[in-house]
């Protein structure tokens, strides 16, 4: 899983290290800031659930190739 922050659409609510603090983190703009490498499968539940809490909708999420299935 890759978590993208679209900072053009972040407005700094802080949502996203609220509800899964593990992944997410704010800059000291407060702006979202994420690691990528922290999403292991079991916040993957926590991740989608702040993809719809963000106010700004600036969270997104993509799966890498060889979670979907496919060969490296």
């Amino acid at each position: 899983m890759e978590i993208r922050i679209d900072r053009d659409k972040c407005v700094s609510g802080g949502v996203c290290a609220m509800f899964a603090p593990q992944v997410f983190d704010q800059d000291d703009e407060g702006m979202g800031v994420v690691d990528n490498s922290a999403p292991a499968e079991e916040l993957a539940a926590a991740v989608r659930a702040v993809v719809w809490r963000c106010p700004g909708h600036a969270i997104s999420v993509h799966e890498r190739e060889a979670e979907r299935g496919g060969s490296r």
